[in-house]
């Protein structure tokens, strides 16, 4: 009986691999919780088209188009007050349209300076579950992440940008990758991976 179970359970796989069907989707989603949507936060001089094929990775593991926001600051320079500001009603608006409690966010470098300082000035720590940064000037928007919130910071010593003494912030997991560019690091496969582990609860 254990080896007709076996061979049922090879032809199966065998099956999904032909015709294309990922078989590690259901195992990547199964930890992620897909009722808090995630807000996409862009650096100077940056936008919302700086996150395409970090969105393409999320709907792949089983976010929706209806799941993802990335905001488009109208501010580019990177100001923090005003860039925190928007961030916060922005956010509001989020929860308001999907009657989410909370949100999780995925900034890339002054985004995740935005971001620290909505967290610690403007209230922000109610309404965010996570946060990953990538190659974010963390430092100059905190000197440490607030606690009741879930931080990963993702960073490169090939970044000729933002500097590691900046991404690195103290409570953060902070994850050194190697190899990839300040830019790299919103499209590089490894980093995506990483994205996706650290979205789980």
């Amino acid at each position: 009986m254990k080896s007709i179970k076996h061979s049922l359970l090879g032809i199966i796989i065998l099956a999904l691999l032909f015709f294309g069907i990922p078989i590690t989707s259901a195992a990547q989603e199964s930890d992620i919780d897909f009722d808090k949507p995630v807000v996409l936060v862009h650096g100077i001089g940056g936008s919302s088209t700086n996150f395409y094929s970090i969105e393409r990775k999320l709907r792949s593991v089983g976010y929706s188009r209806s799941d993802l926001f990335a905001i488009n600051f109208t501010d580019r320079s990177g100001n923090n007050y005003r860039n925190s500001r928007q961030l916060r009603d922005y956010i509001d608006d989020v929860l308001r349209r999907t009657g989410a409690d909370q949100v999780n966010i995925i900034a890339h470098s002054m985004g995740g300076s935005n971001t620290l300082r909505y967290l610690t000035q403007l209230g922000g720590v109610s309404k965010v579950d996570k946060v990953i940064t990538l190659g974010g000037a963390n430092r100059l928007g905190a000197t440490s992440v607030p606690s009741g919130v879930d931080f990963t910071s993702i960073y490169s010593s090939s970044d000729l940008i933002v500097s590691t003494s900046l991404s690195r912030i103290s409570g953060a997991n902070n994850i050194h990758v190697y190899g990839v560019s300040h830019l790299g690091l919103l499209t590089n496969s490894r980093v995506q991976n990483l994205i996706v582990e650290n979205l789980k609860n």
